[in-house]
């Protein structure tokens, strides 16, 4: 087990990539806290984990709400014993046909305020933390949009989430604490339009399909482990024709 001891916090965790992660955490030896806007939508995900014998605390928690960053990492590093891992997952994406002004402020500020303002002070909260203890791994889930010029909001928060990672990776190095990216493109969730039974094909990708939520867990574990000790800053691309 890779992960044997480790105590995570994976957000966004009810569905899909956070889901993915939080359990091939647990298969490999994590106790987990795992959020979500609606705690009661972490149920599905909790009794994964606790079957595989690891404890699971879900929290309720909108990431917009920077001010309670301090008690609730807090809250969960009393909760888990420690906090060793932490997996910002939380996103949202707005395609063009929901949503076709791409100056809208209120769409701006919802899909900035989740992706980029949360994430970046969720990482600052959880530095500190780990510098207390000199080590740490944070991994911070971007996207294939953040790789290029994306004239999108969308695009803009992940192309920050790549940028932040590269400069806050090393900042933390000398503290013990690494941190990189997953830069995956599409991938079959809910939040893509995917729905169980829909096609996995995808001309226009190298696989010729769509991603799985359990292929980015496996490079979310890989980055959580020892086995990647000398990646720092990076952002590692799944599946995308964009990079």
């Amino acid at each position: 087990m890779r992960l044997k001891g480790k105590k995570a916090l994976v957000t966004g965790a009810s569905r899909g990539i956070g889901r993915a992660i939080t359990v091939a955490f647990a298969r490999e030896g994590a106790d987990l806290a795992v959020t979500a806007r609606n705690a009661a939508s972490l149920d599905g995900t909790i009794q994964e984990v606790r079957q595989l014998g690891r404890a699971a605390h879900p929290v309720a928690w909108d990431v917009r709400a920077v001010s309670q960053v301090e008690s609730r990492l807090n809250q969960i590093r009393d909760a888990l014993g420690g906090l060793d891992i932490v997996v910002n997952n939380a996103g949202v994406v707005r395609l063009p046909k929901d949503h076709p002004n791409p100056t809208d402020e209120a769409l701006w500020d919802y899909i900035m305020d989740i992706n980029l303002k949360g994430l970046y002070f969720i990482c600052r909260g959880a530095a500190e933390i780990m510098k207390e203890q000199r080590s740490g791994i944070i991994i911070n889930i971007a996207s294939d949009a953040g790789l290029r010029a994306a004239p999108s909001p969308y695009g803009v928060s992940k192309w920050g989430v790549v940028g932040f990672t590269r400069g806050l990776g090393k900042e933390l190095a000398p503290h013990g604490i690494r941190v990189n990216a997953i830069g995956p493109g599409p991938v079959a969730t809910e939040m893509m339009n995917w729905h169980p039974g829909d096609s996995m094909e995808s001309p226009t990708l190298p696989l010729g399909r769509y991603s799985l939520p359990e292929e980015i867990a496996g490079v979310a574990v890989f980055l959580a482990s020892d086995d990647s000790a000398a990646v720092v800053g990076e952002t590692i691309t799944l599946n995308t024709a964009n990079s």
